[in-house]
């Protein structure tokens, strides 16, 4: 994470670039009006906003247009969705067919 006066910004990127091999690694942006491959996200959060903002990163790079919000006091359950979601997920990849 990196600290700018009122704002904090960290990113969490899993492809980058545009070869195949890069692109493979992308997931999924969908809206009712647009799709497009997700390589990331950025996480910022000023000191002057009562949530979290997470921004698309594209292979184009940051996405301003395409982002969502979490308000600050639903941050932890959030997180503890996902963490469910993760544990679930794992625990299905392990079992045998």
């Amino acid at each position: 994470m990196k600290v700018i006066s009122k704002q904090i910004i960290g990113t969490a990127e899993w492809s980058e670039g545009k070869t195949r091999k890069e692109l493979a690694k992308q997931r999924f942006w969908s809206s009712s009006k647009d799709f497009s491959g997700l390589s990331g996200l950025e996480i910022s959060g000023y000191t002057f906003n009562n949530y979290v903002q997470c921004t698309a990163i594209t292979s184009q790079g940051l996405s301003r247009n395409k982002y969502f919000q979490i308000p600050i006091d639903k941050i932890e359950e959030f997180c503890h969705n996902l963490m469910e979601a993760k544990k679930f997920i794992e625990s299905k990849n392990n079992e045998e067919v």
